[in-house]
Parts: structure tokens; C-alpha cells; sequence
């Protein structure tokens, strides 16, 4: 039994090869193209969530029609299509949205740690949660000041991430294809 899972792990190494390589070339484009490759991500994002709000309007239209369902599932699919559309034919607004949604929430996040921070001043390690509100504080800051380099920060980040994902499901395929040999 082990020698045709690893017949059948031998046989699918060019997919996994494929998939690497497609990777690295998403890490690659992000890192050279970083504005375009946030529009491109925004807008998929937006088909994204397009469709899932059309399959959640079916659903809960299938379980109203069951008896099971409610009116309220009706309010989670549109304001997906209406969100969705609007990253989709909007990508750069889109993209500015999102920014100050991160920015606000991050600043919101960094407000919580710092009240955290000050109700255990005092005890062990208090000080870094504090450091740590700060930082977090400043952060949100940034976003909300500078939205643009937020988005070229994210996007890059995420780049070359890709770039490492890609190589490593790049260096597994190799390793699959030698495995029976």
C-alpha cells in the first residue's frame, strides 16, 4: 500500500511543479507591479464575493421555500453583491476603501491594547503589551496617512511571500519526480 501512495504522489509532481511556478510568478508580478497587482487582487475579490453573494440569495432562497429559512439570511447576500460590484468595476476605490477600513480598525485594535496595557500596569511583561499598543497604534496611523504605501507594503509583502511559496511547491515537485527514481 505505501509503494502506490508514492506511486500515486510520483505521478502528480508536475501539477505540484506547475502550481509552484504559476506561484512565483504571482510573488513576481506583485513585487514588480505592486499597484496593478492590488487592483487585480481587489477585483477578484470582487467577483469573489459577486458570486457568493448570488449562491447565498439562492440559499436562503432554497431554505425559505424548506420552511427552515429566514428573512434576515436575505440581508448578508445583497450587501456581498453590493460590496463584491463595487471592488469589482471600482478596484482603485475599492482598494481605498479597504485601506481605511485597515487603517480604522487597526487604530481601534491598537485603542483595546493600550487599555489592556494600562489596566495590568504593573505586572510581568505589561510593558510590552503596551509597546505593542503603540506600535499598533502607529500602524493605524500610517494606513489611514498614507494609504498608498500601505497598499505597496501589503502588496509587496504578500509578493514575496508568493515568491517563497512558489519556489518551495516548485522544490516539493522536483523532490516528487526523484522519489521512485
Amino acid at each position: 500500500m505505501p509503494i502506490q501512495a508514492a506511486q500515486a504522489r510520483h505521478a502528480h509532481w508536475g501539477l505540484v511543479l506547475a502550481n509552484g511556478v504559476l506561484i512565483l510568478l504571482g510573488g513576481l508580478f506583485l513585487c514588480i507591479f505592486p499597484f496593478a497587482g492590488a487592483m487585480v487582487s481587489t477585483a477578484v475579490v470582487g467577483g469573489f464575493l459577486v458570486l457568493a453573494g448570488v449562491m447565498g440569495f439562492f440559499a436562503a432562497l432554497r431554505a425559505l421555500a424548506d420552511g427552515r429559512g429566514s428573512v434576515l439570511a436575505f440581508v448578508g447576500p445583497p450587501l456581498a453583491m453590493f460590496a463584491g460590484a463595487f471592488l469589482w468595476l471600482s478596484p482603485a476605490e475599492g482598494l481605498e476603501s479597504l485601506m481605511a477600513f485597515a487603517g480604522a480598525f487597526t487604530l481601534v485594535a491598537g485603542l483595546f491594547q493600550l487599555a489592556a496595557a494600562l489596566g495590568l500596569a504593573g505586572r510581568e511583561h505589561w510593558g510590552l503589551l503596551l509597546i505593542n499598543a503603540l506600535l499598533t497604534l502607529a500602524a493605524g496611523a500610517c494606513i489611514l496617512m498614507a494609504p498608498g504605501i500601505a497598499v505597496l507594503v501589503f502588496t509587496i509583502f504578500f509578493g514575496v511571500q508568493l515568491l517563497f511559496h512558489g519556489g518551495h511547491l516548485m522544490r516539493v515537485g522536483l523532490r516528487m519526480r526523484r522519489m521512485l527514481d
